[in-house]
């Protein structure tokens, strides 16, 4: 016979069984929410990552930044004639050449490299000239993904006839909701005991549907170069408008400054960049008026404009982000 503690005790478990559940229903109920609160801020990253990358990978693309190019394993040709005028220079005249072609034999991640390098110089300079260097070479793509970017180059450069070898490596990543930055590091040795480093670093911001920010820091060392320049630096800044699928708008403000023989600012760069494709895909022009003031002119007011003719050939944009802008040309906006 249970005495009467037996008896309640044996019935606890019973009595208390619908409390339990109840505990384990709201518990999991909590755990869901959880897990579908960090599921949606997962989807935001992703959402914010992409938004980022669509906008950065259409500047970078559409205004061809030789940082981009150089990332691009895909077979391309791209040619451009410009003239450059400005009121204390003459007129001159420019044709820059660069080819890319995929070495399928070599498992998609070679490119065979041909004329002007990716990143020689500074894209622009205030009196039209750019790096024209002559280069033949081989670039061979290791680790990518979508914040890493590693390659190493060999080849021959003609301005100096030198062999050359080195790495590249590229980290970016987001900052925040709307920004994102992207450093790049180039290390080249070449056979004529000279070295070339470029650094560069861009940060990066969506301002809303049409217009991105780009701040950007780019250091280079030129062995060749040292004893006249010793280390130049040029700060930009850009704003970037999307005015259509097919053209834009990009306004920069550049400081470029030279080590050697002192420390010195060499040139103030202020211009408006209005770029188009033509109803030809392979066809764009573009007009760039500036107003420069360079040390090479005691600073004086420099007024200028640059017309630029390019024609282009091969694969521009990597996949998704192609497929993207095919979805919805009309209403595209990163």
């Amino acid at each position: 016979m249970l005495s009467v503690p037996s008896i309640f005790a044996a019935s606890d478990p019973v009595d208390n069984q619908p409390a339990r559940e109840e505990s384990e229903a709201v518990a999991s109920v909590a755990e869901a929410e959880e897990e579908a609160q960090q599921g949606l801020l997962n989807r935001h990253k992703q959402y914010v990552d992409a938004q980022v990358q669509r906008a950065a990978m259409w500047v970078d693309s559409f205004f061809v930044d030789p940082a981009y190019e150089a990332e691009q394993a895909n077979s391309q040709f791209r040619l451009r004639p410009e003239l450059y005028y400005s009121k204390e220079d003459d007129l001159k005249a420019n044709v820059r050449l660069r080819v890319r072609l995929n070495l399928p034999n070599l498992g998609h991640r070679t490119s065979l490299v041909i004329g002007a390098e990716d990143e020689g110089d500074f894209e622009y300079s205030a009196d039209g000239d750019t790096s024209n260097d002559g280069v033949i070479g081989l670039q061979f793509f290791m680790r990518e993904s979508s914040r890493w970017n590693t390659s190493l180059s060999l080849g021959v450069k003609f301005d100096e006839f030198a062999g050359f070898v080195g790495p590249r490596v590229r980290y970016t990543d987001v900052l925040g909701e709307n920004g994102s930055y992207r450093f790049t590091q180039t290390l080249r040795w070449q056979t004529n005991n000279y070295w070339q480093i470029n650094s560069r670093l861009d940060l990066n911001r969506v301002i809303n549907d049409s217009l991105f920010f780009r701040q950007t820091f780019d250091g280079r060392w030129r062995g060749e170069n040292a004893e006249e320049d010793g280390y130049r630096t040029q700060i930009s800044s850009f704003l970037t408008q999307r005015v259509s699928g097919v053209s834009g708008l990009q306004y920069e403000f550049s400081t470029v400054f030279h080590t050697r023989p002192d420390t010195h600012v060499d040139e103030y760069v202020l211009a408006v960049r209005y770029r188009k494709r033509t109803s030809r895909d392979w066809l764009y022009y573009e007009i760039m008026p500036q107003v420069a003031f360079e040390n090479e002119f005691d600073y004086t007011f420099n007024p200028g404009i640059r017309l630029r003719v390019e024609f282009f050939y091969g694969v521009q944009t990597k996949g998704q982000f192609s497929t993207r802008e095919l979805e919805d040309t009309e209403d595209f906006r990163w």
